[in-house]
This record gives structure tokens, sequence and C-alpha cells, in this order.
């Protein structure tokens, strides 16, 4: 028998899926869940399953891992009824949290997922093995639970950065076997534990900067990160100590960055346990243990970079590191504040350190007024063996002030290589450039150099052994005077003047003798010279106003000209061994596999982002040669096509046209072809079915609209005209006109041969008799069905007259006449013989006086 308590327990645990129940009384942690898309979600279960608790609160777990279920043992009951629905409760919360999560991450499918930015308080549940990469950085989580990660054993790359997380329980990152980076940085924690990490075997990268801890722990936090690669620790405030066991267990680290500004214990040697650092970044507020940590790192160091120092105090020992072997090849001071004292500590360094090669200093401040020669400078006579100095955005707020250089121009006897950029500089004095004998390298971009100031700078025995000069971004704008000033540096060979405003180039130019690279990039030119060097073999005239290429140049290798507006490719001839052409982003619309092939050396061309016309010979050229990608460096995502406009935005790969644009000559001839044979058909059918007729008819038609539906009386001049075929003009002549105009009263008739007015269209002719007759009369016969004219006089009549139903009309058959032999288009005159009375000339001579009586009785009606 199981008790009604006992039921209560076991159902509770049925839904939790654990063998024991959660109380009503447990602490939750609030949690708004969201969820993956359904192939990266499991189906939403218990609490062991992600199962949302009701009100947005989540499972929590004792610190044994199993609530205690609700029995009589512990005093803890509930009413049935009260449980049942409490149950529910708990299964259409999930349902509605499921949906909410789903909202929450996007997932593509390879397994990465972003839920960065979306204001989550939790980490969404339902997250199985088909994760690899997960973001949900920069949102409101605040607790990292066992069980929240625990199927995502695929998982590689976990950025949990910029939230409020204060809690990560002790096995939240157990089931992560195949972590590979992992970023807790800029949250809420206070402590540190061990636990975390003892499965992340092949952890590469694991940053801890920005939370609230004050050391990294009572034990060694990274001695199971054999793989760790990247480690990133402290924060800007509470981080204060550093003891031995804290970088216990790793011995080599490619990047370590140390965030302890305000750091007031360093234990010796606590460094010293990692045998080799690539890269070391450390912040320091104050100098004061910047000499311990640096006899501990000095023989195990590439590169140290000092971050947000103020050195004003620093004072170098050189008992300190004097003894000792040096493997630190590179410093970097950046957003360091020095003084005039200080910074003859740090030349110090240089020399002792012996190892140091590369000097780099970033946005720094020299607060001092460069008075060196009340100091113990004079007794140091070179930086060691420094051989590259670099020096950007230097700020001097005493710059006014400032002596000159003269008392440290001999320590720069051995340097190789300077980088001066964006530091407000407008002069090198003589002097200097002549105590840099060994340089091979100067880098002045992004400052204020002048052709008044170069002058001074490029003077006699400057810079012997110079090679290249980077003069980028400064206040040059005659590059025929800059070739001038430059003739003193016969060893120069490299030369950047981009982003000066030269605006034009002069005719003819002198240049130092062994230039082979020329960059005129970003300089507002508008055409090219004979002022560029011949001896050019790299030649930059991107981002400028260009429209044409046509020097020729027989050393040229490569030529960079894009963002111009170049129409063609250059001509081959002028380039003869080029090999490298970047022509991208001008305006040229088409190339041919004629032009490629006249560069007989080149290797790489770069020409997309141009408005190709698709045409079907530059497809037929793109889409044929297999081994174009071997030279177009682009090809094929950059090659749009601009026209025609129903491939525009299409790639020149994917484009298509229709049979008809690429076989046009076929085309039209076919279209020639099918017209010529529509209007042999059209003819035969026009004869055939009487189309002439028809077409005659209405242009009769037409011209007899134009004219008044029916004339006035006043201008009735006939009382008939007469219709008929010239082989009956005896009949009607002789007859007709004898027994009707000679008759008293007489009668006026209307005929062709004497009435019609010479010269007048003969349709107008007899449109307008017919108009100003009474009525016209038809001697229909067989010649009458077969003369032309007849045809068009009945055709007026069958519109004009017909149509009014006035009678106007009057037949007079002179012979008889088959109705069938009567052409079909007389439709109406058909209709007339087969429903009114005509009048038929009789043979016998005694009815023909009747006939007559007849006539004249129709005519007067």
């Amino acid at each position: 028998m199981v008790s009604k308590p006992q039921a209560a327990s076991t159902a509770q645990a049925t839904l939790w899926g654990r063998g024991s129940a959660e109380p009503a009384d447990t602490a939750f942690e609030p949690r708004h869940p969201k969820s993956a898309p359904k192939s990266l979600t499991q189906g939403s279960s218990a609490c062991a399953n992600g199962l949302p608790h009701p009100g947005g609160a989540r499972c929590s777990s004792y610190p044994r891992g199993d609530l205690t279920p609700p029995t009589q043992s512990n005093h803890w009951t509930m009413p049935r009824a009260l449980w049942t629905a409490w149950v529910w409760a708990v299964i259409i919360l999930s349902t509605e949290g499921a949906s909410d999560q789903a909202s929450s991450l996007s997932c593509d499918p390879t397994g990465v997922c972003d839920g960065h930015s979306r204001s989550l308080n939790s980490i969404p549940s339902g997250l199985t093995a088909g994760v690899k990469s997960l973001d949900l950085s920069n949102n409101e989580i605040t607790y990292v639970g066992n069980r929240d990660l625990q199927r995502c054993v695929n998982l590689k790359t976990l950025r949990l950065g910029a939230n409020e997380i204060h809690t990560v329980e002790e096995d939240s990152f157990f089931h992560l076997r195949n972590l590979e980076y992992l970023d807790l940085s800029y949250n809420r924690l206070s402590n540190l534990s061990s636990s975390w990490f003892r499965s992340l075997y092949v952890l590469k990268f694991l940053n801890l900067l920005g939370n609230l801890y004050k050391t990294l722990g009572e034990t060694s936090l990274f001695s199971h990160l054999p793989n760790l690669r990247t480690l990133k620790v402290g924060n800007s405030n509470s981080f204060t100590e550093i003891h031995e066991k804290d970088f216990t267990g790793l011995t080599f680290l490619e990047e370590l960055e140390i965030s302890a500004q305000n750091l007031q214990i360093y234990v010796p040697k606590s460094l010293k346990s990692i045998q080799n650092i690539s890269h070391l970044i450390l912040h320091l507020k104050q100098p004061i243990l910047l000499v311990d940590i640096l006899v501990d790192i000095v023989s195990s160091l590439d590169c140290f970079e000092l971050r947000d120092t103020n050195l004003h105090t620093f004072h170098f020992s050189e008992a300190s590191i004097s003894e000792m072997s040096t493997s630190v090849k590179k410093l970097i001071f950046r957003n360091v504040q020095f003084t005039d004292e200080s910074f003859v500590e740090v030349v110090k360094l240089f020399n002792y350190v012996s190892g140091i090669l590369e000097v780099e200093f970033d946005d720094c401040t020299h607060d001092g007024i460069g008075d060196f020669r009340a100091l113990s400078l004079d007794r140091i006579r070179h930086l060691g063996n420094v051989e590259t100095l670099t020096i950007r955005k230097l700020h001097i707020p005493q710059f006014f002030l400032f002596h000159d250089l003269s008392s440290i121009y001999p320590l720069t006897g051995r340097v190789k290589r300077v980088t001066i950029e964006n530091s407000k500089v407008f002069l090198v004095p003589c002097l200097l450039s002549q105590h840099l004998k060994s340089l091979e390298y100067l880098d002045l971009s992004e400052n204020l150099m002048s052709e008044e100031t170069l002058k001074n700078s490029a003077c006699k025995d400057a810079w012997p052994f110079l090679q290249t000069l980077v003069l980028r971004q400064n206040r040059l704008k005659s590059l025929e005077k800059t070739g001038e000033l430059l003739l003193t540096l016969e060893n120069l060979n490299n030369l950047d003047i981009s982003k000066n405003n030269f605006l034009s180039m002069p005719e003819t130019c002198q240049w130092p003798g062994k230039m082979k690279q020329l960059n005129l990039s970003s300089t507002r030119i508008h055409s090219l010279t004979q002022c560029l060097p011949q001896t050019l073999e790299i030649l930059d005239v991107s981002n400028n106003n260009l429209d044409s290429f046509s020097l020729i140049l027989p050393q040229l290798k490569e030529l960079y000209i894009s963002r111009n507006k170049l129409k063609t490719l250059p001509d081959a001839s002028f380039l003869p061994v080029l090999s490298v052409m970047r022509i991208s982003r001008n305006i040229i619309n088409t190339f041919s596999k004629e032009q490629l092939d006249s560069f007989q050396q080149l290797k790489t061309l770069e020409a997309g982002g141009n408005n190709f016309i698709c045409s079907c010979d530059f497809l037929s050229f793109t889409q044929g040669q297999q081994a174009l990608g071997r030279v177009l460096v682009d090809w094929p995502d950059d090659y749009r096509c601009d026209s025609p406009s129903h491939v525009r935005g299409q790639r020149v790969q994917d484009a298509r046209l229709s049979l008809s644009e690429c076989h046009r000559a076929a085309v039209v001839s076919a279209a020639c072809c099918a017209l010529f044979l529509l209007l042999l058909l059209t003819g035969v059918l026009c004869h055939r079915f009487h189309g002439l007729w028809y077409m005659k008819m209405m242009w009769a038609w037409l011209q007899a609209k134009r004219k008044p539906r029916k004339a006035p009386r006043r201008d009735i001049c006939y009382d008939a005209f007469v219709s008929y075929s010239e082989r009956d003009s005896y009949w009607v002549e002789n007859l007709m006109v004898q027994e009707l105009e000679h008759f008293n009263p007489p009668f006026k008739l209307c005929l062709h041969k004497r009435d019609f007015i010479p010269g007048k269209w003969i349709i107008d002719n007899i449109i307008d008799s017919i108009e100003k007759s009474h009525k016209t009369i038809f001697v229909l016969s067989e010649n009458f069905v077969k003369s032309e004219w007849c045809k068009y006089e009945l055709d007026f009549s069958h519109f004009r007259l017909f149509d009014e139903n006035n009678d106007a009309a009057i037949l007079i058959l002179l012979e008889p006449i088959d109705k069938k032999a009567i052409p079909q288009r007389f439709c109406k005159l058909r209709k007339i013989m087969n429903t009114k009375t005509y009048l038929e000339w009789p043979v016998d001579e005694t009815q023909q006086e009747g006939f007559w009586l007849n006539l004249r009785a129709a005519i007067r009606s």
C-alpha cells in the first residue's frame, strides 16, 4: 500500500525525472528561459531536463545535488488538489518558457548559436549536443548551474562576457570536455574555483578579466589546463595580489594579459613558473612592482607590453637584471606617461635588456620639456640593440617649451627602422637625419611635413642608407618639388607620398636614380605624365581621378589603379613585363580574351567591382575559361552584371542570356524570312478572299463618312446618277438618255463620261455624283458585275444609300443574271434582289414603253 503522501511524492518524482521531489520553499534563482531551435532543443521534461519553475523561476539543487521529497518524515505536506494544480501549472509554464526561449537564440545548421544582447537573465534551457558555439554575451545572466550546459558535450566556444554572473556552480562546465574557448569577463565573480576547469583539458582561451575577485583563489586555478594558450586575468580595481601558486601548471602561453592597476603585492617568482610567454600585457597604474615583475619574466618572455601606467616615479636598478640572460625582443608602451627623468630610466632598460630589438610607444604622453643634458643620459652611448622604433600618437603638452633633441641624437646611430605616426611632426632636423646613419626605413605618416621642412630634413648626407620613405597624409603639394628634394637620398627605392593633395602632375620630374616603388594613391591627380620615373617596378595610383593610362613603363611589374574612372584595360604594349594589375572599381564594362592574352606575363588580375555589360561575347569568354579563376583573384563574387537590366546584379559566372540576344543576326534573318512569308501568304489570302476589295471598300467608306449624311435639297443637281458598265454604254447613251432627257419634262442624268470633273480623283467623282443625285440607277448585267468602277459605285451605295433605307437605288436588270453569280461581298445587293422589285429590260418591243413609264415613275418617287 502507498499512502496519499507517498503517492504525491511518487507523482512529483516522476515529473522531475529524478528519485526525489522539490519542496515548495526551495531557493530559486530568477530565470526567464529561452530555447534554441528544435534541432538543438530537447522536449519539455522534468527539472533534470531544464523544465522551468512556475513564475519564471528555475529548479535549483541542494549542495548534495538531490532535493528532499515531501514525505511525512520532514513534516512537509500539501493538499492533493493543490499539488495537482501546481503540477499542471509547471507544465503549462514550461511550454510557454520554451516558446520564449526559441526566440532568444538564432542557430545556424553548423551549431553556431547567437544570443548576445537579448536581455536574457538565465542560460536558455534545452540546449543539446548539436550546439558547438554559444554566444550569450552582453545579457543579464546572474547564475550558471550544474545542469545548464550538461548536454552541450560538443561545445567548443562559450561566451558569457558582460553579464551579471555572480555564481558558477562547481560542475557547471564539467561536461564541456571539448571546450576550447571560454569567456567569463566583465561579470560579478568575487571568487574563482579551480573545480570549474578540472575537465577542460583542451581549453586554449580563457578570459576572466573585469570581475570582482581580489586574488586568483587559494589553490592553483590553471593546473588542469595543459593546452591553455591565451589567459586574461585581473581587474582595474579590486585585484591587488599575485602569489606564487597563481600560475602553477602553466608552461607555455602565447598571450598573458594581467589587469592589475591597483597591484599591491607581488610575490617574487610568481610569473617565473611559466617557462615561456610569447606576449605579456600588463596593466599597472604605478611602476612600484614593475622591476620585480621584469626580473621574473625577462628570461622567458618575447614581447612585453605595458599599458595605462604612470612612469613618473620609475627607477631602473641595474643590479637587479644585469647578471641575467634576457629573451625579450620587443617592448610596447601603450597609454604610458613619461617625464624627462623616467624616459632616461627606460633608455637604461634598453641597454641592460640586451635582446630588445623593437620598441613601440603608442598613445603615450611625455610630461617634460626634453631637457636631458642635466641627466645621466650622456653616459648612455646607444639604445642597446634596438633596431626598430615606433611612435604613434605621441602627446607633448609642453611642446612649445621643448628643448631640441640634440642630446639624444648620438643614441640613434644603430636604429634601422623608425615609424612616427600621427604625432604632429613638421620637421626632422638635418643634424638628426645625419646621425641616423643606419636608417633603412622611415615612416612619417599623418604628420605636418611640407616641402619647406622636407628640404631641411633631407639635407646633404641625411639618411645615407634610407631605402623606404613613407610620407603618407602630410602637407605636400608639389610633386615636382618633392622629387627634387629627395635627390639627396641616393639609395631610396620605395617612396609612399599617398594621401597628399598634389592635384596635378607636371610633364617632367626628377627622382632618385634607384626608385622602384612609388605610391601616389589618393592624391587627387587626374592624369599621368612622363613625370613618373622609368625605373619603376611597382606603381600605385589607386583612388584618383584617372580616366586613362597611356604611359610606357618598360620595367613595371605591378600596377595598382583601382577606384579611378578607367573605361578599358591599359594597352599591354606599354607594360611588357606586367605581372600584377589591380584595376577594380573603375567604370570598365568589358574585357576580352585577346586583351588578357596580350599581357604575356600577367599572373594576377583584380578587376571586380566594375559595371560589366554582360554581352554574349563577354559571357562566352568568362564562362568558358576554366582557368580564369587562377588569374582573377576576386573571381567570381566581385564580377557583377550591370546590363542588360534583367541580369543586373547577378554574378557574371551565373548570368544567362536568351538565344535572341546572343544570335541577333540569325534572329533578324529568320524574322525577315518569316515576314516575307507572311506578306506572301497575306497576298495569296487577299487574292483568294478579296482582301484588296475590302480594303478599297473601307477607304471609300471612310471617305463617305467625312461627307454629310444626306446632302441638302438645294445641292441636288441630278435626277439620277447612272452606274453602268462601259460595255453597256450603247444601251444607256442611245436608249436611256434619249427616253429620259428628251422626255417632257426632261430628266437630268449624271453620266461619268459626260459629267465627271476632269482631274478630280475618280472615287471623289463617284461619291460626289451619287450624293448630288436624287436617285442612283444601276444598270445590272454580266458586264456590270465584272466592271471595277461599277464595283466602286455599287460599294459606295452599299454604305451610303442602302444603309439609309431611303430606296434611292433603282435596279435595272439589263439581262438575266444568276443571283449566285453576284459576289458574296455584295450581300445587300443580293438581299435587295431577293426582297425588292427591280426593273427588267424587256426584249419584246411592245413591252418597252411600259418599262420607261415605270422607270420615270421610280425616278420621280
